[in-house]
């Protein structure tokens, strides 16, 4: 992508603020699902194979709601910034 392309992205993305709320928060729950699972895993199960497994997929999900989550606040505070900053209209 050219940069007025990549500009324009993300001008756009920062307009998109239920979108970001929502990557956000799916990207908490996803995260803190992650961590239940891990938990359940360390203090419900007996050590085995699916004990393994199941921490395993916790870590996983913890790592994809970190970034979803982190997606949305970058798109919530980030990008309203780089929008607010590159603003070329005057507002008098």
């Amino acid at each position: 992508m050219k940069r007025t392309n990549w500009r324009q992205f993300l001008l756009k993305q920062a307009e998109r603020q239920r979108n970001n709320l929502t990557l956000l928060l799916a990207g908490a729950s996803l995260f803190f699902v992650g961590i239940g699972s891990i938990y359940y895993a360390e203090h419900a199960l007996r050590a085995s194979f699916q004990q393994e497994i199941l921490a395993l997929a916790g870590i996983g999900l913890m790592l994809l709601g970190g970034l979803l989550a982190a997606a949305g606040y970058i798109g919530l505070s980030v990008l309203r910034l780089y929008k607010f900053i590159t603003d070329k209209d005057d507002h008098d």
